[in-house]
């Protein structure tokens, strides 16, 4: 089968790989029918992530697909299901799993960082499949769909650790993928305002389609400006969704006294200057973590069929599986005005 093999810094190669095999009674082997590329998925690419000379494996975390083959304990699933599947598998079962923290499973696996093979690919095994999926709706496309595995549950779960309530305002650092559909979940818990802080301009744009304030933090003074929207305080809530030291930098610099940060940006680095003094002499809040993305699928699936969100938006790009290296190179270049990547194997 093909699939995208990360062969080190700035090279994503797609090649021919042998077909996944069910290892473990509780597997599933998934045809990938749409799989996507994810900021996450940058930081392969642009080397933060720190991995042996030499190793290749095969990316990617954000899919769906239908199942072809399943395990003989498998029970929730069957052959011809169509599901979506969340980037960390989890058991159900261990003591995390049953303190609802899925991505802190003991025997949880990530997709496509070396660990776990990943899923930009015509096929993909799916360990723990029955606690790791949910199936899709007949009225719901892939397009809808997919997202609920990975970055609209990590939107929602930031804007919920920020503990928003209505009325609030909102500022989110970063109007990538994540950032956007932050923005959106933002006012699912009643935000009053949202303002989206970036400095591409594409990006912007679906920050204001979004329903938020766009800021382009290289053109304004980004503090003022969302003092000035905000009484003079700052933001009783900022989300953090870009997954580097400036951006969380600047979170400080936006939230009010009392406030909370979340942060849902991804990293890689041991530690992080944290600015002690103002954090507690201001009584800020600061909550960092992996989205516990099962909590979530069920629960936003129906927000999809309803119409209350269309995630459809953020798509700017459909490429099949073997224009990904190009791909890549558009999404973190911020060239031909890319803002989300689909593949189709």
């Amino acid at each position: 089968m093909r699939a995208v093999m990360y062969k080190g810094k700035e090279a994503m190669v797609v090649e021919d790989v042998p077909k996944p095999t069910i290892q473990d009674p509780l597997d599933a082997i998934v045809r990938v029918t749409t799989t996507a590329i994810c900021g996450s998925d940058l930081h392969l690419w642009h080397g933060r992530v720190p991995l042996p000379p030499g190793f290749s494996f095969t990316v990617g975390h954000e899919f769906v697909g239908v199942v072809e083959e399943v395990g003989d304990k498998v029970i929730d699933f069957k052959p011809g299901d169509r599901i979506v599947v969340a980037f960390n598998t989890s058991c159900g079962r261990c003591f995390y799993c049953k303190r609802r923290m899925p991505s802190q499973c003991e025997r949880g696996q990530i997709f496509g960082f070396g660990q776990l093979n990943g899923t930009q690919a015509e096929h993909v095994r799916v360990p723990l499949v029955d606690t790791s999926c949910e199936r899709i709706p007949d009225d719901l496309t892939d397009e809808q769909a997919i997202f609920v595995g990975d970055i609209f549950s990590t939107g929602f779960f930031g804007a919920e650790n920020g503990e928003i309530k209505p009325g609030d305002s909102v500022a989110v650092v970063g109007c990538g993928p994540v950032g956007i559909f932050a923005q959106m979940s933002a006012r699912l818990f009643g935000a009053a305002q949202v303002i989206a802080l970036d400095m591409v301009p594409e990006r912007l744009e679906l920050a204001e389609q979004a329903g938020s304030i766009p800021v382009d933090v290289s053109k304004t003074n980004a503090q003022a400006e969302v003092r000035r929207r905000t009484a003079g305080r700052g933001a009783d809530v900022v989300i953090e969704a870009v997954g580097n030291f400036k951006a969380l930098e600047s979170a400080f610099s936006y939230v009010r006294k009392g406030g909370v940060i979340s942060v849902v940006g991804v990293y890689v680095e041991p530690e992080f200057p944290l600015p002690i003094g103002r954090f507690w002499g201001q009584n800020l809040t600061l909550k960092a973590g992996v989205c516990n993305t099962k909590n979530y699928m069920a629960q936003l699936i129906p927000l999809i069929q309803q119409r209350k969100v269309d995630l459809t938006k953020i798509v700017s790009h459909t490429l099949p599986l073997e224009q990904a290296p190009q791909g890549y190179r558009h999404f973190a270049e911020h060239t031909n005005r890319t803002t989300k990547v689909l593949l189709k194997p």
